[in-house]
């Protein structure tokens, strides 16, 4: 079960529970300078809090443990931000790439096993090396376009 893609504006209260840190951690977050300012509704742009915040990590100045904490937070704001973007279109997921390769894959190598052991066969057989060239050629060719057409679709 996919988790539902965060909105684009909450409130502290919302942002605090997806960060999972207290709403008084957060405040103290969005009172340092630059921070993003709520609108007249008193909800925040998350992606522009969780880019404060994940810069904020960054320049940290804070004691050992508090630094990690806030690390913490700051990596759990880049997780957020790609969700937004998964959501948006804007990125694909490695498991989608990954699926999509391996049928490829398997597609490409039906081909090459079909070619090799049924199609190529009949046709060459008998011939002289000079005769077989061309066909072979041909056939070279028919899949590399298949692997041009499988290039395309990624692209």
């Amino acid at each position: 079960m996919t988790k539902p893609a965060p909105a684009a504006r909450e409130t502290k209260s919302q942002l605090a529970r997806r960060l999972k840190i207290h709403r008084a951690q957060l405040d103290a977050l969005l009172h340092r300078p630059g921070a993003p300012a709520p609108d007249k509704h008193k909800t925040y742009e998350v992606a522009a809090v969780i880019a404060h915040i994940a810069d904020a990590r960054d320049g940290s100045t804070l004691d050992t443990l508090r630094a990690a904490r806030l690390r913490e937070i700051g990596l759990r704001c880049e997780k957020l931000r790609q969700e937004i973007e998964l959501s948006a279109k804007r990125a694909v997921s490695l498991a989608d790439v990954d699926a999509f390769l391996k049928a490829e894959a398997r597609r490409l190598t039906f081909h090459i096993y079909a070619g090799i052991e049924s199609e190529l066969p009949p046709k060459l057989d008998g011939l002289p090396a000079a005769q077989m060239r061309p066909m072979l050629r041909e056939w070279a060719d028919k899949l590399i376009d298949s692997m041009r057409t499988a290039e395309a679709l990624i692209a």
